[in-house]
């Protein structure tokens, strides 16, 4: 699903311009917020794994559910933390 969502292009991969456009729209604004620098980052160190400049289905799928995170472990200590009203 992300990868129908994302990949405006059609060509089976995520590239930098696809990965932006999917959180931000420039709209005619001339400086980018700090934080779409920082996520333009993190795709060339982080997600685009190989370096060819895009992220293939095994890059997303890294991306999307990372391996060395626990949803259940983090979804329990952050009902934990909202509820425990005496901490």
């Amino acid at each position: 699903e992300t990868m129908e969502d994302i990949d405006k292009n059609g060509d089976g991969f995520i590239d930098l311009e696809e990965y932006i456009g999917d959180m931000y729209s420039h709209d005619g604004d001339a400086d980018e917020p700090e934080w779409v620098k920082t996520e333009r980052e993190q795709f060339v160190e982080f997600r685009d794994k190989n370096r060819d400049g895009k992220m293939d289905k095994e890059e997303t799928k890294d991306w999307i559910l990372p391996s060395d995170y626990d949803h259940a472990e983090a979804e329990a200590r952050h009902l934990v933390y909202e509820s425990d009203q005496n901490k």
